[in-house]
């Protein structure tokens, strides 16, 4: 029989299972750190390529948003309404939809 006991290995597994969380925890800290900065860096590269910043870069995503829910609602309203559609009408519904978007402006710095 191996002289270590089954304490002897807990207690040795403990000790690695306390350093692994430590190491995790570390880990964690430097990926939000990470993160933290990524967000930072795709917010200014949008304020540049809107040419917006703060306030008014926030009121743009935040309309942009708002359209793109209504435009999901009314989709989806649509869908509920037809449940004997064909395939005609679906490529109807498809046509209707690239209309939509394509009438979302592209840019807000006024050229397109």
């Amino acid at each position: 029989m191996a002289t270590t006991s089954i304490a002897d290995k807990l207690a040795k597994l403990e000790k690695k299972i306390a350093k692994r969380e430590k190491a995790i925890a570390d880990e964690q800290e430097q990926l939000n750190k990470e993160m933290e900065e990524y967000n930072k860096l795709y917010l200014t590269a949008l304020a540049s390529k809107f040419k917006l910043s703060g306030k008014d870069l926030f009121s743009a995503i935040e309309r942009e948003h708002e359209q793109l829910e209504k435009l999901r609602e009314s989709e989806q309203s649509d869908d509920d309404t037809d449940d004997t559609s064909s395939v005609t009408d679906d490529e109807d519904k498809q046509d209707d939809t690239a209309v939509k978007h394509s009438s979302f402006p592209h840019s807000y710095s006024g050229s397109n």
